[in-house]
C-alpha cells in the first residue's frame, strides 16, 4: 500500500484466516446456480447461507460493526484474504465478456459479492446499457475498449465516482480481486471528498455547486446500445455537504471560471490522492458518495498479463425505492438505461 498524504490512512481493515476463508468457500460452493443466467435465485440462496450462519463469526462481527462506520471519514473499507475462484484461466481479448461466460465454472467471488450485499443490507444493481444487465461485472481489459474511460480499459481510468452524471447512482462500488501481477505497476487510488474540498474557499465551493459543468455518459453506457439515452444534464460538481460528481478529463466547465474549477480539482485530486495494490483476495469497498477513485498505471513489466488483470465487482444502493421508476418492469435490480 503506498499512501501519499498522511493525514489519512489506508490499511486491511479485516483479513480472513485461511481456516475462515476456506469454511465461507465451501459455503459458498453449495450455491448451485449461474448468477449471470439466474440472478434471483442466486441471491436468494447466497441468503440462506447468510441465515444458516454459515459466515465465519469474526467476519460477521465485523459487518454489523460497519453500521456505526462514518463514510465521511473513512469512505474506502479494505478487506484482505476473501475467498475467490481458483484455476480461472485468462478471458479472450476481444470478447472477455462471452469468454467469461464460457470459462467460469464456478461462482464463489459473485458469491462473495452478494453476501457482503446482503449482509449490509446494500442491494447490487445492474444497468441494460452494461454487459446486458449483468449485475456482476469485470475490471478486464477488452481490445475494442481498450482505450476508452470505462471497465474495459487496458491503461489508466481517471479520477471519477462511478456513473457520476447517470439518472441511477450507485452508493457504493464493491470490487474483489481476481488476477494481477505484481510486475505491472497498476494501482486503484482513492480521495476523500472532505481532502478535496479543503482546498478550496467558501467562493469557489459556491461555483461547485453551480450547474456549469457538464460529463457525458460513461463509455460503457453509451457503448451498451440497449437504450438510447441522448445528452447527460449539466450539473453541479459539488451538491450536498460533500458529494463530488466528477469525471478527470471528461467533466468540462462550461464557462470560463467553471473550467479554472475544474483544472484545480483535477490538480487537488492528484496532491492527496492513495494508492492500493489490489492482489487476488483483496476486497475493496468505495462509499461512492464520500470519494472518488481511479486505475492508475505507473509502470508495465509484461504488457500480456497486463491485459489479463481482473477485478470483479458489483454497484450497490442502500435503498432500492428511490430508483423504482428507473427499473425494467418486472425487475427490481435492472436499470433500463
Amino acid at each position: 500500500m503506498i499512501s501519499t498524504n498522511a493525514r489519512y490512512q489506508l490499511s486491511i481493515e479485516f483479513e480472513f484466516t485461511n481456516e475462515e476463508r476456506n469454511a465461507l468457500r465451501d459455503a459458498l460452493a453449495t450455491v448451485n446456480v449461474n448468477p449471470y443466467r439466474f440472478y434471483d435465485a442466486f441471491v436468494h440462496q447466497v441468503t440462506g447461507i447468510v441465515a444458516s450462519c454459515a459466515v465465519p463469526e469474526r467476519f460477521a462481527a465485523y459487518v454489523a460493526g460497519l453500521a456505526e462506520r462514518d463514510p465521511v471519514q473513512q469512505p474506502v473499507i479494505w478487506i484482505g484474504n476473501a475467498p475467490v475462484d481458483e484455476g480461472v484461466p485468462p478471458f479472450d481479448f476481444d470478447e472477455p465478456v462471452k469468454s467469461k461466460y464460457e470459462l467460469k465454472k464456478t461462482f464463489i467471488a459473485e458469491g462473495f459479492l452478494a453476501i457482503f450485499g446482503v449482509m449490509r443490507k446494500t442491494p447490487a444493481i445492474g444497468y441494460i446499457n452494461v454487459n446486458d444487465g449483468d449485475v456482476f461485472q469485470d475490471i478486464y481489459p477488452k481490445r475494442g475498449l481498450q482505450n476508452s474511460q470505462s471497465q474495459k480499459a487496458l491503461q489508466a481510468i481517471y479520477f471519477h465516482k462511478d456513473l457520476a452524471n447517470h439518472f441511477v447512482r450507485p452508493d457504493h462500488v464493491y470490487m474483489l480481486g481476481m488476477r494481477s501481477d505484481p510486475v505491472n505497476e497498476v494501482y486503484t487510488a482513492f480521495v476523500r471528498n472532505i481532502d478535496v474540498l479543503e482546498a478550496f474557499n467558501e467562493v469557489e465551493q459556491k461555483q461547485l455547486r453551480s450547474y456549469d459543468f457538464y460529463t457525458p455518459f460513461d463509455d460503457l453506457t453509451v457503448n451498451g446500445g440497449n437504450r438510447e439515452l441522448g445528452d447527460a444534464d449539466r450539473h453541479p460538481l459539488l451538491s450536498g455537504e460533500n458529494d463530488i460528481r466528477f469525471f478527470e478529463n471528461r467533466t468540462a466547465g462550461l464557462t470560463p471560471e467553471a473550467e479554472r474549477i475544474v483544472d484545480k480539482l483535477k490538480q487537488v485530486l492528484h496532491q492527496v490522492k492513495h494508492r492500493v495494490f489490489v492482489r487476488p483476495g483483496d476486497f475493496v469497498c468505495v462509499y461512492n458518495n464520500y470519494a472518488v477513485h481511479a486505475k492508475e498505471v505507473v509502470r508495465v513489466g509484461d504488457e500480456e498479463t497486463l491485459r489479463t488483470r481482473w477485478i470483479i465487482k458489483t454497484v450497490n444502493v442502500n435503498d432500492l425505492a428511490p430508483h423504482a421508476e428507473h427499473m425494467i418492469a418486472g425487475t427490481t435490480h435492472l436499470v433500463n438505461g
